[in-house]
């Protein structure tokens, strides 16, 4: 895969423009995201509070992908990108008016603005690599989106976490805002380099209907949902499944370095996969649920580990396991839609995922205040991978005849 992607690369100037851009402001999302919670928390902020700037770093997304998701029917995606960038530059207002007052409200404004904007250029980047690559090339195109979203931690969060104490909070502002800036320009020399032309159909023509789709376009739609109904629970716990031997400063430590872990294993994940076998691997249940299977068992026992370098390596290996259903569950959506419905399917598969995503992380939270950490772990995660492998084995409902059947992209 790696060779694949760095061929596409290579060969394509405005998908490495893209893909940089969207690196670039990855990395001003992770320190904005470092801002606003270290000041939520210098600011002693409730737990109510904390509670409401996570479903706001995801809810709004719903709205954006919605408002993405119309527009990409008749402009330019790149257009959407290019607003998206802009609308997170002018976010940038709320956390600036925050640190000068101290309100915890216009921080909570910061995360609904993140948020908003990733939603809204979801849709848009689906249908620029629809559009742009070849059929044998969509796997490079879940590979991207991937090191897309590790680059949030890997480099946004740290980055962050090392500047803190270092720089003022204004400084770290700046340096997100200048982000934005290199990103928009990016946009705008990959928009200049991409050479072919986007169709433009009314809202009725891109409308999808669960009615109307073949068992593997629903099958397609359905997988990122499924993933988070398994995987978030676990994720929103991960900060707290580090092993009772560590306290104090020595446990903070190792959940930041649980989390880099995280996106380490996300980032090499989609890099063990054959691009030429993603067609045949996207098909195979059996291969998502050992996947998440194996995701479950790591996750279980990191709690139990007797080492701090069992325990990383536990987190490693979950998250390879689940980011190769993160990339087929892509591949699929990309290959069983065209052009014309791509954003549409994108779209409902991302607000699917936001929904379940909160609800079970929510639920997890609760779950481990009152039965602890571990047993909720095992409750949410575990029920998640039971009704996969339920759905797994009873596909009749997804295959049942559809109403007006639309064909399948080939």
């Amino acid at each position: 895969m790696l060779k694949a992607l760095c061929q596409a690369l290579a060969e394509k100037p405005w998908l490495r423009l893209l893909g940089l851009s969207f690196v670039v402001s990855s990395i001003g999302n992770g320190i904005t995201y470092i801002v606003i919670f270290s000041e939520l928390i210098r600011l002693s902020a409730p737990a109510t509070s904390l509670a409401l700037a996570y479903v706001l770093s995801t809810v709004p997304g719903l709205i954006g992908s919605k408002i993405g998701e119309r527009y990409c029917q008749r402009t330019n995606p790149y257009q959407i990108l290019i607003v998206g960038e802009c609308l997170g530059m002018l976010g940038l207002l709320a956390p600036f008016s925050a640190v000068m007052t101290g309100s915890i409200p216009l921080f909570l404004i910061a995360q609904t603005a993140s948020a908003f904007t990733i939603g809204m250029t979801f849709p848009a980047m689906s249908k620029i690599f629809k559009t742009g690559l070849s059929e044998k090339e969509l796997p490079v195109a879940t590979t991207l989106e991937t090191i897309i979203f590790a680059c949030y931690v890997i480099f946004g969060v740290c980055l962050g976490l090392l500047l803190l104490g270092h720089i003022s909070v204004m400084s770290l502002l700046v340096l997100d805002a200048s982000s934005f800036v290199i990103a928009l320009i990016l946009l705008r020399l990959s928009r200049s380099r991409f050479a072919k032309n986007f169709i433009q159909v009314s809202p009725s023509q891109a409308r999808i209907s669960w009615r109307t789709l073949s068992g593997a376009q629903r099958r397609g739609i359905l997988l990122l949902p499924l993933l988070a109904l398994t995987a978030a629970p676990a994720m929103a716990l991960l900060p707290a499944l580090v092993p009772p031997t560590f306290s104090g400063s020595e446990a903070q430590n190792m959940a930041l370095a649980l989390l880099f872990v995280r996106s380490l294993g996300q980032l090499a994940g989609p890099l063990l996969l054959n691009p030429e076998k993603f067609e045949k691997n996207s098909n195979s249940n059996l291969l998502m649920v050992s996947c998440l299977f194996a995701f479950i068992t790591c996750y279980g026992l990191v709690p139990f580990s007797p080492s701090k370098y069992l325990a990383l390596a536990f987190i490693f290996m979950a998250h390879l396991f689940s980011n190769v259903v993160f990339s087929l569950a892509i591949y699929t959506i990309l290959k069983k839609f065209d052009e014309v419905h791509i954003s549409a399917a994108m779209a409902k598969s991302y607000r699917l995922q936001m929904v379940v995503t909160a609800l079970v992380s929510i639920g997890a939270g609760y779950g481990a205040q009152y039965f602890g950490v571990v047993f909720s772990l095992y409750l949410f995660s575990g029920t998640g991978f039971v009704l996969i492998v339920m759905l797994s084995l009873g596909e009749r409902w997804l295959k049942q005849k559809p109403v007006n059947f639309r064909p399948e992209q080939q």
